[in-house]
């Protein structure tokens, strides 16, 4: 019998002998200990035939060895992938406690992936190494989360390698995408029968590894298989969140303008029951005072919009007293646009039962030229990445209500199309935010800040439990973190913390930088009450300092992702960061308001 999850190509299947397996493509995952076990119960034929090709190719187990073998002697299936891991049992501490540490291991494993999908199986099952993965799934140990981790490392490194951006050519054979499925091998049939499919959707996170284990008695009775299940199903969750976001980032902006991300907004609404939607249209923010976002967009042929997403995670209990504005036919249309500053209909005043709301506000500039201070005309063209701090906005909600996260979320997407034309706004130009705190215009390519500032200043209405926005803001983060790493800069050390040690478990790393009060000194202007830019002074800092004085009344950081949601200067680059680390986040927070 196998079990295959709701969301995902994944599925479990009993363990047998390796050449028993029929599939496509075989992938044994091949440490040195394992060699002897595995071959003792082949076949006499397919263990002549086996070592024989070890010895040929000084295979010893080692990590990033590999072997191809097509239909080998003795095997039902069609190809043999034997690939090394090195002691992957002894090195499992090592290789997940710590994100860095780990970079060699999910190396492999994408390697590895990439490999097996360029021979376009259609069904690969996975064979995990040294049997010890196997029978550890049946305790309840320290050991058996690490491992829990150990394939959801797996999970990852195939649903990035299995993503495909669909791309706009016109050849017939480029247009459908082959679908492969994933067989992973547990330990006994037993549990691979035991599998109980419609648990999995309620789920909690796992205090060491950061991953989502089922929220049923599976951790008081030590049943693995529940929580292997469940880590399926968040990475496929996962999964699904950051192909949208993904797929978003790489469209052009001819495509992916204003209106359509207002339009995924809305389709996120009419998918999912938890989620509603709101536009606050161009003429609803300039009642608002939204002055340095509307700034921005001037010079686009689209009208300026904000789309407000609300996720209730316990929509069916406290939709009526929280979100009373959403109910009714319009409340998944997302078609009726906030009409002015006293006007509530989409505020959540953190009086629900599931306590207040995590803002996440996304930057969603669709296309870049930097305006009047315009860019360098090189690499112009990939500024239709600068929207994915929006598009990662979009993929977390999405993954959360696949998981149906028992949290409240508000997604704002700070939307502009920065242009150029006689409307455009110009380096001096003063302006009067929605905090009527005043900005000196020193470089219209720093548009993503004028933009965020005001959506953080609109967002203090829900009287957040934090407010985390997420833009590619500064080519500066790039020049001091490369892309490896997201920057964070926050004014509560503990959310800060927080969230770089989501980073550490869901192994998308940030970093922290300091916002001293003397790095203030670099935005002061004689004019206004600050300047949008500084002058020969750290410019990831100077954003964040700029963003700072917009977020004094709730707990706030910024993440600066211009350096990991996508490489500069590389085609068909996003990579859908910070996803994992912000639905980690949300996974812990869910779990610790649940058990409260």
């Amino acid at each position: 019998m196998t079990n295959t999850t709701h969301m995902t190509n994944v599925t479990l299947v009993p363990e047998c002998n390796l050449h028993d397996i029929d599939a496509d493509c075989v992938i044994w995952l091949c440490s040195s200990a394992d060699i002897n076990p595995t071959i003792s119960n082949l076949p006499k034929s397919t263990q002549t035939f086996i070592q024989q090709v070890f010895v040929d190719e000084a295979f010893i187990g080692a990590k990033g060895q590999s072997i191809l073998l097509h239909r080998p002697v003795g095997a039902a299936a069609k190809r043999w992938l034997i690939w090394g891991v090195g002691a992957l049992e002894e090195n499992l501490n090592i290789s997940f406690d710590h994100p860095s540490a780990s970079h060699g291991t999910r190396k492999l494993f994408i390697d590895m992936f990439k490999y097996a999908l360029s021979l376009k199986a259609a069904t690969i099952t996975l064979v995990l190494p040294c049997r010890a993965v196997s029978r550890s799934l049946q305790e309840a140990s320290k050991q058996s989360k690490q491992e829990i981790t150990f394939v959801s490392q797996l999970l990852r490194a195939f649903h990035f390698c299995y993503y495909q951006f669909a791309g706009y050519k016109s050849a017939p054979c480029l247009a459908a995408k082959k679908v492969t499925r994933l067989n992973i091998q547990v330990s006994s049939t037993d549990m691979a029968a035991g599998l109980v499919l419609d648990r999995v959707s309620d789920s909690t996170l796992d205090e060491v590894s950061g991953e989502a284990l089922s929220a049923d008695s599976a951790l008081a009775s030590g049943d693995i298989s529940d929580e292997l299940l469940a880590c399926i199903n968040y990475e496929a969750a996962l999964a699904q969140g950051m192909e949208l976001a993904r797929d978003l980032s790489h469209m052009p902006a001819n495509l992916c303008t204003p209106v359509y991300l207002a339009e995924q907004a809305k389709i996120l609404a009419n998918t999912y029951s938890q989620v509603t939607t709101k536009i606050i249209n161009q003429d609803a923010l300039e009642a608002l005072g939204m002055n340095a976002y509307l700034a921005v967009n001037r010079a686009s042929a689209f009208p300026a919009s904000m789309p407000v997403i609300h996720y209730s995670g316990n929509y069916s209990e406290n939709a009526e007293s929280s979100d009373s504005a959403y109910s009714g036919n319009n409340a998944h249309s997302g078609n009726n646009a906030h009409s002015g500053e006293n006007d509530d209909s989409i505020t959540d005043k953190g009086n629900s039962r599931n306590t207040k709301p995590i803002v996440l506000i996304g930057k969603g500039v669709t296309f870049d030229s930097g305006g009047i201070t315009l860019k360098r005309g090189g690499d112009m063209h990939h500024m239709i990445y600068d929207m994915a701090g929006a598009a990662c906005v979009l993929g977390v909600i999405k993954a959360a209500a696949e998981l149906g996260l028992n949290i409240n979320i508000i997604g704002i997407l700070a939307t502009a199309e920065n242009s150029i034309g006689g409307n455009a706004y110009r380096p001096g130009d003063i302006i009067t935010t929605h905090s009527k705190q005043t900005v000196e215009v020193i470089s219209t390519d720093a548009e993503g800040r004028m933009l965020m500032c005001d959506a953080l200043s609109y967002s203090e209405r829900f009287s957040p439990h934090s407010v985390i926005d997420i833009a590619t803001l500064t080519g500066a983060a790039i020049t001091a973190l490369g892309h490896t790493c997201s920057g964070v800069m926050s004014n509560s050390r503990s959310l800060e913390q927080a969230l770089v040690k989501a980073g550490e478990q869901s192994h998308d790393p940030i970093w922290p930088f300091p916002l001293w009060p003397e790095y203030q000194d670099a935005i002061a202007s004689s004019h206004a009450d600050m300047t949008n830019a500084g002058k020969n002074s750290p410019g990831m800092i100077t954003a964040g300092c700029f963003l700072s004085r917009f977020a004094q009344s709730f707990p706030w950081a910024h993440m600066d992702v211009a350096g990991t949601a996508f490489k500069y200067g590389t085609s068909n680059s996003a990579t859908g960061r910070p996803i994992p680390l912000l639905l980690a986040y949300l996974q812990r927070l869910a779990t610790t308001r649940k058990s409260s």
